[in-house]
């Protein structure tokens, strides 16, 4: 048996092969520079246009950036009319925000089973799972690879449920031709470093459905009323969080967006 590279054997794989993430050129220093020579560096003309773009990207109607995936879950959880002791169905392999974000709410994960040919969840468990308490679906579209939207979206329609899509992994990934995002009556996305999107941190969530983004957009910051392209009045109107992302942050995400296939 050869000798392990790191025990003194020949080295398979040349120096210099794995690269630093994400990839940095010029147009990216281009954007954040610009970006901090403006005025407005929490939420500047940048958020909005990252919005725009990304929701452009999936091709959904209404987008929201927030300062983390795991924030975007959380809107989508709202979003869905989940209330405290309200059971959603998740699978049992994903990062933890995909049943956090459960948790923050005061509702209840309940976890299935996943499919060992797709690491994602098994759709035939779910219906097994389903109870009097349940409102939601959250699927994880792990490592990039998309759950089976048909089995999903017919499950949901059949017991009401809403069914949320966890795409913080699967940026441009598609189910039959649909993009992530397009899939389930809303979606999250992360742009960490670690995602094939990065702009650092941040996040996205995106929805077709204006009373979905309404309800998101409330507790996007502080439970203010205002949505995110509206002047803020200072009033608190319900329990809301702060999930406002920055100019700097979004900038960055726009230069990385322009660049995705």
């Amino acid at each position: 048996m050869a000798q392990l590279a790191i025990n003194g054997g020949k080295r398979l794989i040349p120096e210099g092969t794995i690269k630093e993430w994400p990839p940095i050129d010029d147009s990216d220093r281009k954007m954040v520079l610009a970006s901090l020579d403006g005025h407005k560096h929490a939420f500047g003309p940048n958020c909005k246009a990252f919005g725009e773009e990304f929701a452009a990207y999936t091709g959904n109607k209404y987008a929201i950036f927030t300062n983390s995936g795991t924030a975007a879950l959380h809107m989508g959880v709202v979003a869905a009319g989940v209330g405290a002791g309200d059971h959603v169905i998740v699978t049992s392999y994903s990062w933890s925000s995909s049943a956090t974000c459960i948790l923050h709410h005061n509702a209840i994960p309940i976890f299935v089973d996943i499919n060992f040919d797709t690491i994602n969840i098994d759709e035939y468990k779910i219906e097994a799972a389903i109870t009097p308490r349940t409102k939601a679906i959250i699927a994880v579209n792990l490592h990039g690879l998309t759950c089976n939207f048909d089995k999903l979206r017919a499950i949901a329609k059949k017991h009401k449920l809403v069914l949320i899509e966890d795409s913080c992994q699967a940026h441009g990934a598609k189910f039959k031709g649909v993009n992530a995002g397009k899939l389930g009556d809303c979606a999250a996305f992360s742009f960490n470093q670690n995602k094939c999107l990065c702009s650092g941190e941040g996040g996205m969530f995106v929805t077709d459905n204006e009373d979905m983004y309404n309800a998101a957009a409330r507790l996007w910051s502080f439970g203010e009323i205002a949505t995110p392209m509206q002047s803020r009045d200072y009033h608190s109107y319900a329990l809301g969080w702060m999930y406002r992302g920055s100019d700097i942050v979004d900038a960055f995400g726009r230069a990385q967006l322009a660049k995705m296939p």
